[in-house]
């Protein structure tokens, strides 16, 4: 795939069509990417097993988590999984698995993610877990050296080692956390697959003002991947950052400007589609925005239609 960065947001009939239905294993593998940036977890586990060798058992995971209030059937995880074709969907609790633990099946996840690197930081933790897949490619965790270098890998993914493998592995090496570098957006897919995950189409309205209403779309991410959050206001072509919002712990890019949501993000995600219940927030966003447009929300009746609406979005959402 080329780069698509440059082609012109307000211009969309000009660019490449690529939709998507639900079920379909047709999905565009950047918005795979983009989803998992969003969505997805690696994790290499190191059990005690007193019949091994080494005593130890290894197993490497690739899952994704969603509630289940967020897969409107048919399930945006069947659709990734008809994609990818291996890897098992199960539920625990209030939550919906997708996951790939055999061996081989992982092999078709890492041949994706090489061939479609993801954007945020959690390309880190793919880099340890790719690292971790290759030692048991070799058989090496089958000996004490092998596990011992997928501990000093473990102590750097996701939320590092528990309190067990710290006291049982004393004398093993531990990594230091790599810094996260931003590249670039690969492709307006992966937005739509990382706002798939990430994203949020809220209606702000206001008691005191009757017909007071705002369009907000918004991605909020940790302040460290502050460089995400300005790639996606450069790619919108938002000029000097206007749109980014800072907390002591968080970074977020929100779009509140009536004009910008109806001519540039209305557009963008017709053109490449969400998923999943994402994609049910964002059509309630779109009927409020046509209902602004005509300024019909300035009406008793009109601005009666958005609060219920609203009141049906996102968690409110039956």
């Amino acid at each position: 795939m080329g780069f698509e960065r440059g082609y012109q947001i307000k211009v969309l009939s000009s660019q490449r069509r690529f939709y998507t239905n639900y079920g379909s294993n047709q999905l565009n593998p950047w918005f795979v990417t983009g989803f998992a940036d969003a969505e997805s977890t690696f994790n290499v586990l190191v059990q005690p097993r007193s019949d091994s060798k080494t005593k130890w058992r290894v197993k490497a995971i690739f899952a994704m988590g969603l509630h289940k209030k967020d897969i409107p059937p048919p399930a945006i995880l069947e659709s990734i999984q008809a994609w990818f074709g291996v890897g098992r969907i199960y539920s625990s609790g209030t939550k919906v698995y997708y996951r790939v633990d055999s061996f081989k099946d992982l092999q078709v996840i890492i041949d994706h993610f090489d061939k479609y690197p993801l954007v945020t930081a959690k390309k880190l933790d793919y880099t340890l877990f790719k690292q971790s897949f290759d030692v048991i490619k070799l058989n090496e965790h089958l000996t004490e050296q092998g596990i011992s270098k997928l501990i000093e890998y473990k102590s750097s993914l996701n939320r590092g080692l528990s309190q067990k493998l710290r006291d049982s592995f004393s004398d093993s090496n531990l990594l230091e956390r790599v810094e996260f570098k931003f590249d670039d957006i690969p492709s307006p897919y992966w937005i739509a697959g990382f706002v798939s995950g990430d994203g949020s189409f809220n209606i702000k309205t206001t008691k005191v003002r009757a017909g007071k209403v705002q369009l907000r779309f918004a991605v909020h991410l940790h302040i460290r991947e502050e460089e995400v959050i300005k790639g996606l206001s450069k790619f919108f072509n938002f000029e000097d950052n206007k749109y980014i919002y800072y907390t002591d712990t968080s970074v977020a890019v929100q779009i509140v400007n009536t004009s910008d949501a109806l001519n540039i993000i209305i557009p963008f995600f017709n053109e490449y589609q969400i998923k999943g219940a994402k994609e049910l927030d964002f059509i309630d966003f779109k009927k409020v925005a046509e209902i602004v447009k005509s300024k019909d929300h300035l009406t008793e009746d009109g601005f009666s239609k958005v609060l219920v609406i609203k009141d049906n979005m996102n968690l409110k959402r039956n």
